[in-house]
């Protein structure tokens, strides 16, 4: 009686499972054709991803045409099987008769590696402001080799716009933005983005290992070889890495990382979701987060453990040692230890000063001489200092509204609301972000006093960076630069309120002073004719940041000077905010302004 209670038991199960119109509605069959329940078609572009020629707009049908395949007696003999491992593994889980992929497909096989010895990590490159489609940062998918001196052979997945060759830097923009290229998935080791990303750009690697049951790795692996032979439609905003790596992962994830709703996705998002986020089996999704040094960050890092005088040693045989004889005569007075610490110093320079100037006959002669000088010593390993990391995640997040009540002398009570899909600016704490610097987009502030509404800023771009990290070394100097550019009201200055489209950037140079910052910049400013009739304008600008654990603030000088047919100095502009009650997804700012006119505010920021 129990077994044969057993067997019905196990039919029933089975029929219910294996019940395609239940099946093709599940979560998991959705996250691998790529649909959403609010989107009637899947995101996939190509036809020829999907087997039933309605697949694109009819899970169901997808679903019956994979089992005709995956099912069939003649399929060892379809070269189409060997696209769908993850679809063959969830069938099988079904309880369907399915073939075996990997025993059938050698480039599969050969691909996934021994599952065994490998985990998956999401691997996050921070803001790269030499590319647009970089500012924000980049995502890769890695299969992650368990096996240390293996890991750079790893394969990865990098997702990205197909660029034609030399494509006009506008273009590139303008197509990013409205959905001009057609974008796909590519593979290659992972050494290759390790030295585009840390060696040349110079940007830090943030490796996120997942936390998959051996299941879990399986069919998310068998995916990704999956979507290697799709094609999206790609936007710059929303429909770009960040979003479709987010889509692969939620297959394996009980909820969704990103919304397909919404309007800017940044990486930046799908790590502060991820970190969130549980797995099928129930698990926190992320095992450990580690991190790499750009080498430009390894270099700056290791020269600040050197003490005054290794430094200034590290200085003179850069500008005068020119053979192996003279850096030994450097290295002679010190304790091994410290003769260790800077040929590995030297050697970082070199190497970063190389990949800014390839060619340098002089900066390859002197690798060649510090190599050399190294060899002689014993073999070993320079114990460098740890330092405390602050992850990405951790950062507040990307898209702003602010609300401010303020007064001004002249004009009275007002207040105000302000809306920036993305980024950071000066003030913002956290993870993720370059110090020192603001990054935002479309940043839109709305004023309304005595009942009318006005437009009083428009920050299509702003970006501001001070580099206080440079060692001052041949190569790396550091600068402090801006660029500006919107429509704005000015509610400070001495005529008479209008609205001017303008142009503002520049460069200069800062220290830092323990945790505060000091810099100067020379801007120059272009922007449409005001009440009187102002066209260009220098903007020196002196510029303090500081932070403590519990506020961070920003006060600025600035000193107006007109350079049109009615060129004068205007009266200094000052300028003071500050942070404080700072989470991740909200803060308090003080702030005062002063020009001609004075102004108080009061502001509450979300962060989401």
């Amino acid at each position: 009686m129990k077994l044969a209670l057993s067997i019905l038991t196990f039919c029933l199960f089975f029929t219910v499972s294996v019940n395609a119109q239940e099946v093709w509605q599940s979560r998991t069959w959705q996250k691998l054709v790529h649909y959403s329940a609010s989107n009637p078609a899947s995101e996939i572009k190509n036809a020829n991803f999907f087997l039933s020629p309605q697949g694109q707009n009819s899970p169901e049908a997808e679903f019956l045409a994979s089992v005709e395949l995956l099912t069939s007696s003649d399929s060892a003999f379809d070269e189409r099987v060997c696209r769908y491992p993850a679809r063959a593994l969830y069938l099988r889980s079904l309880g369907y008769d399915v073939v075996d992929v990997p025993s059938l497909c050698d480039n599969f096989k050969q691909w996934q590696g021994d599952l065994t010895k490998q985990q998956v990590s999401i691997v996050y490159a921070d803001g790269y402001l030499g590319n647009p489609a970089s500012f924000y940062g980049h995502l890769l998918f890695k299969l992650k080799s368990e096996v240390l001196s293996r890991d750079l052979l790893s394969n990865s997945l990098n997702f990205g716009a197909k660029v034609p060759d030399n494509e006009n830097p506008v273009a590139y923009i303008l197509k990013g933005l409205v959905g001009g290229y057609d974008a796909k998935y590519s593979s290659n080791h992972y050494y290759r983005y390790n030295i585009n990303y840390a060696e040349v750009e110079m940007r830090d690697l943030w490796q996120y290992t997942l936390n998959l049951t051996s299941d879990e790795k399986t069919i998310l692996i068998a995916h990704a070889w999956e979507l290697l032979f799709t094609e999206y439609r790609y936007y710059f905003t929303h429909r770009n890495c960040a979003y479709y790596i987010a889509k692969m992962l939620e297959l394996v994830l009980e909820q969704d990382l990103i919304s397909n709703r919404r309007p800017f996705v940044l990486p930046i998002s799908v790590f502060s979701a991820l970190e969130q986020a549980t797995t099928i089996s129930g698990h926190p999704a992320v095992q450990k987060v580690e991190h790499t040094l750009s080498r430009q960050a390894r270099f700056r890092q290791h020269f600040a453990e050197l003490n005054v005088t290794m430094q200034e040693k590290l200085s003179d045989i850069v500008n005068n040692a020119n053979t192996l004889e003279e850096i030994q005569t450097y290295l002679v007075a010190l304790p091994l230890k410290q003769q260790l610490m800077l040929l590995d110093v030297l050697l970082d320079y070199v190497n970063f000063s190389l990949e800014l100037n390839k060619d340098d006959k002089t900066l390859q002669s002197l690798k060649r001489n510090v190599q050399r000088a190294r060899i002689v010593l014993p073999a070993k390993k320079v114990q460098w200092s740890t330092h405390t990391e602050v992850l990405p995640h951790t950062g507040q997040d990307p898209t702003t509204v602010r609300t401010t009540l303020g007064h001004n002398n002249d004009h009275g009570g007002f207040a105000e609301v302000m809306f920036r899909p993305a980024y950071y600016d000066m003030l913002a704490r956290g993870g993720g972000i370059l110090a020192n610097s603001a990054l935002s987009m479309a940043a839109l502030t709305l004023r309304v006093t005595d009942g009318n509404l006005a437009l009083s800023k428009l920050d299509l771009l702003n970006i501001e960076t001070v580099d206080t990290g440079a060692t001052g070394l041949p190569g790396d100097i550091g600068i402090a630069w801006q660029l500006r550019l919107g429509n704005e009201r000015d509610y400070l200055g001495p005529a008479d309120v209008s609205n001017e489209f303008f142009l503002e950037s520049g460069f200069g140079k800062g220290i830092a002073l323990g945790d505060t910052t000091l810099y100067a910049l020379a801007l120059g400013r272009v922007q449409t004719p005001d009440s009187l009739d102002t066209r260009f304008m220098l903007l020196p600008t002196l510029g303090v940041l500081w932070q403590t654990d519990a506020y961070k603030g920003l006060c600025k000088l600035v000193f107006p000077i007109r350079i049109d047919s009615h060129a004068y100095q205007k009266k200094i502009k000052s300028t003071c905010e500050v942070s404080a009650f700072a989470f991740k997804s909200s803060d308090i700012r003080l702030g005062i302004s002063h020009h001609n006119n004075t102004e108080l505010s009061l502001s509450g920021s979300w962060y989401f």
